[in-house]
């Protein structure tokens, strides 16, 4: 037998799903990821909506893979009794006709591997390494130097007191005196008179900090391998692909003035200078015995499979707002005629007047939108709406990386006035790597850069005004409190002794408010970066995670030592800032980890879920509207990034004063772990390919925690001493260094890592374990690519099925 591409595998022997409408196949070569007439359209907006449809799009969204490793083959094979008696197994292998994706045969669980998320792109195991990363530093930092502050605080300080009976009668300072409680004897303002314990704790501090230096660029190490590894044994539609800038928009010249194919010929005539591998060479003659076998055309295989163009997208958001509109008042139209006791489909309801001019309405702009997107299928004038960007799909990967290799330029090079040496119709190209299928905001990549740059700057002022009103809010909270401390040391004198409950109160208040305060931030930071239009969704998510965490952090750590340190100037005293910090710690790790433990979301899904199923064929919602509807939440991976960022940060704020929120951080992460694995194998679906540049990235934020650490411990040392140490002074330098310095780059030189193609197979196998694809994903050729791939799969299949038996592999 002839040598085939390493990995060549069978495609699973899944049922075709049949819907309640009868399709028309569609004849699309295998690997075609592009043009052509599709089936016919899915009924998105249909009412009644099919509740069975709706639960086979809940299931293709399950986290879980349709192709298996070596180690989830295993797994299943020991738990396949059990297995097999899951009714979900019965849409097993299907594919949901409204997004093209095929429900799992291997869903994840709660204990997995955190490789076994490889296959949402290697940003998803990269961050659940980040949250053991993060616990890791919290550890090391306890071990150099937090399990030494804590112990003399207990053991050998004795600047806190207990407000005994020597108290009595007497005039009680209450921000300068520091009653003993748990919060304080575990803190460093219970030895804030010890200078021989503190010159060693800042010694201690300095080991901490170059061990944290060091611990970086093992982590950055680690995350490159990691990813390295990952790209090597999982495929995506990216590796197979390259984005294309800087396309002549004008159309003189074009082949027949069709765009995509005048540059889908010149990319196949160009990838032709480059040889084929000689893995590459034995499949395509295993491929041609096969045709001849069969009888069929011998035909080689394109090395260019498809050109997806990237148009300006507002006029087709237009008319689907306008629809959408249209549908909203059908939907009030049916309401009314059910609530008058007509059954649906009745002759009644078909033939009311309302209902049948509304119906003319939305088939009129339904036809609208389907000359737009043949329009856009077929790439001919399309001048007024492409915007000289494309991504190319090839055949082999191999081609995609050696045009990458050769032509991709960096930002500087580009700055400088360098050129690409590939030119199109007298224009040089600008070669990328392209961003994931489902990171593309496709809407907003018409957007210039001077309107993003305004967007954001927008964005930022709107922040800065909230954290201002958080800020007048936690004052308030901290003049309240003030004014109780005032009124128990005015008791004191008067010789009661009994404790003022309404400072613990207030104390907890104030932690519970910061937390619903930073629940609310992220929600409107979150509606200010979607304002800002980004054109990836990573961009977007590492946006609104560095915002969000800073933002967070501010009002969380920075906020509330402003007011104790300066205008309430309360650090240590009744109700200060050691002993409502201590109460922020505990509660922000208890607090989230059972709210996202309930997971209200999901409860309240259920809830609409069964109460809609009651309905039955008086729903009014369309099927589009169910799908969502029984949808899972989406994980969202920068909120949880600004969630575990901004636990880091405040923690490294005050590390050295309350050496305890080392431990409690811990307990917060770890809770955090394991709740987000709960909730992705069960009750969440993931909608995107996440890179590893998010993760990169995140590395980058969380060195900030260094300069906050060193900062913030020679502060805590003159706020106690009035003197600053050597110590203090080479960890400020340290850590301000290694935040400007390009770590990542550095990491690059000192540990170079060669990743290479293991394996080599055709995009038609590959794609078997592609989430999607770009021409499913761009919303100006989705509808017909999505039908054209449940062909192709299917095509494929039987094809692949006769190959495997005429060469001995089945």
């Amino acid at each position: 037998m002839s040598a085939r591409p390493s990995g060549y595998q069978k495609f699973k022997d899944e049922e075709a799903f049949v819907s309640n409408r009868q399709e028309k196949a569609v004849d699309v070569s295998a690997g075609a990821l592009g043009k052509g007439a599709g089936a016919a359209d899915f009924p998105i907006d249909q009412i009644p909506p099919n509740f069975e449809l709706a639960e086979l799009h809940r299931e293709a969204w399950n986290v879980g893979t349709t192709k298996l490793s070596k180690r989830q083959k295993r797994n299943l094979q020991k738990h396949q009794k059990t297995v097999s008696n899951n009714n979900e197994n019965e849409l097993i292998g299907k594919i949901c006709d409204c997004c093209a994706r095929q429900v799992p045969n291997h869903l994840l669980s709660i204990g997995c591997n955190n490789r076994d998320y490889s296959f949402l792109g290697a940003g998803m195991p990269l961050y659940f390494e980040y949250i053991k990363s993060c616990i890791l530093m919290l550890l090391i930092i306890f071990v150099t130097s937090g399990d030494y502050n804590i112990i003399t605080n207990i053991a050998f300080g004795k600047s806190c007191q207990v407000l005994d009976k020597e108290h009595q009668g007497k005039d009680i300072d209450e921000k300068q005196f520091c009653q003993l409680s748990w919060a304080t004897s575990t803190s460093l303002a219970n030895k804030r008179n010890g200078d021989q314990f503190i010159d060693l704790q800042q010694m201690l501090n300095l080991i901490s900090m170059v061990t944290l230096i060091l611990l970086f660029q093992y982590f950055r190490k680690e995350q490159r391998a990691f990813d390295a590894e990952i790209d090597s044994q999982t495929q995506y539609a990216s590796d197979f692909s390259i984005l294309l800038k800087n396309i002549p928009t004008d159309p003189t010249g074009l082949q027949n003035g069709d765009f995509d194919e005048d540059l889908k010929t010149f990319m196949e005539q160009y990838v032709q200078t480059y040889p084929k591998l000689p893995e590459i060479v034995d499949y395509e003659q295993d491929r041609k015995q096969y045709q001849i076998q069969q009888k069929k055309p011998v035909t080689d295989l394109k090395r260019v499979v498809s050109v997806n163009l990237c148009y300006n997208l507002d006029e087709q958001y237009q008319l689907e707002l306008q629809k959408q509109q249209k549908i909203v008042q059908k939907q009030k139209i049916l309401s009314t005629l059910y609530g008058l006791g007509k059954e649906p489909q009745s002759q009644d309801v078909l033939n009311d007047p309302s209902l049948v001019s509304i119906n003319t309405e939305i088939s009129v702009i339904e036809n609208q939108l389907e000359e737009l997107e043949k329009k856009f299928i077929e790439g001919k004038d399309v001048k007024n709406y492409f915007l000289g960007q494309a991504f190319v799909t090839f055949q082999w990967e191999n081609d995609a990386q050696s045009i990458l290799n050769e032509h991709k330029l960096s930002k500087f090079q580009r700055l400088i006035g360098k050129k690409s040496k590939l030119i199109y119709r007298g224009v040089p190209l600008i070669v990328e790597e392209p961003p994931e299928p489902t990171d593309v905001y496709w809407e907003n990549l018409h957007i210039s850069t001077k309107s993003k740059i305004l967007r954001r700057l927008f964005g930022y002022s709107i922040t800065a005004i909230i954290l201002a009103i958080c800020g007048g809010l936690i004052y308030w909270l901290s003049a309240i409190q003030a004014e109780s401390a005032e009124e128990q040391a005015e008791a004191i004198k008067k010789g009661d002794l009994s404790p003022n409950l309404k400072v613990k109160v207030i104390a907890q208040v104030a932690s519970i408010s910061i937390i619903i305060i930073n629940t609310l931030l992220a929600m409107i930071i979150k509606n200010v970066s979607q304002f800002e239009r980004f054109s990836t969704q990573t961009g977007y998510n590492i946006s609104l995670a560095s915002k969000s965490s800073l933002a967070q952090f501010i009002n969380t750590a920075v906020i509330t030592f402003a007011i104790s340190t300066w205008v309430t100037k309360n650090i240590y005293g009744t109700g200060g800032l050691v002993y409502n910090q201590s109460y922020v710690f505990v509660l922000n790790a208890i607090i989230p980890a059972v709210v996202s433990f309930i997971d209200a979301g999901t409860v309240t899904k259920w809830v609409f879920q069964y109460l809609e199923k009651k309905k039955g064929n008086k729903s009014v919602k369309t099927q589009k509207q169910l799908h969502e509807l029984y949808e899972r939440p989406a994980f969202d991976i920068s909120v949880a990034y600004a969630t575990i960022l901004k636990n880091m940060y405040v923690v490294a704020f005050y590390a050295s004063v309350i050496p305890l929120a080392l431990i409690i951080t811990c307990v917060a992460l770890l809770l955090h772990y394991w709740v987000e694995k709960l909730n992705i194998s069960k009750r969440r679906s993931i909608k995107y390919n996440y890179s590893s540049q998010m993760s990169i990235e995140m590395i980058e934020q969380l060195e900030l925690v260094l300069p906050i650490y060193c900062g913030t411990n020679l502060w805590w040392e003159y706020a106690f001493l009035g003197s600053i140490s050597t110590e203090a002074i080479i960890g400020i330098c340290l850590g301000v260094g290694n935040a400007i310095l390009p770590m990542h780059e550095i990491n690059e030189l000192i540990f170079p890592l060669q990743s290479e193609i293991d394996e080599h197979l055709p995009i038609q196998e590959a794609e078997e374990g592609f989430l999607t694809d770009y021409c499913r994903e761009n919303p100006a050729t989705a509808e017909t690519a999505r039908q054209q791939y449940k062909a192709r799969v299917e095509k494929h299949k039987q094809q692949k099925q006769s190959m495997d038996k005429m060469f001995g592999d089945a």
